[in-house]
């Protein structure tokens, strides 16, 4: 089986309502990203499917949340990260150079 280039930590976060309690759970899950695909627990992108990656912190505050956004020929998929995912980007940019998908 083929190992992944690079992994981006993202973040899932679910509320649990309990009998006197209300929780937010915090889980993680990876994106990895291989030669021929990105792929999650419960999702994958064939390579030549995904048009750029994006991503953003709405704040400078310590472990906020941010986004990272995979733009694909499905539309936008939105992901929650609190570490920055340049290094998935840099290697994702390596395999699919921005002119391919430009004019």
């Amino acid at each position: 089986m083929m190992s992944a280039i690079v992994i981006q930590r993202c973040i899932e976060v679910t509320q649990e309502i309990a009998l006197l309690e209300k929780r937010v759970v915090e889980s993680s899950f990876e994106l990895a990203l291989y030669s021929d695909r990105i792929e999650t627990n419960t999702d994958h992108f064939p390579i030549d499917s995904v048009f750029d990656i994006s991503y953003r912190f709405p704040s400078d505050t310590p472990h906020s949340l941010g986004f990272l956004y995979l733009h694909t020929s499905r539309g936008v998929t939105t992901y929650k990260i609190k570490t920055s995912p340049e290094p998935f980007i840099k290697e994702f940019k390596k395999l699919v150079p921005e002119t391919k998908y430009h004019l």
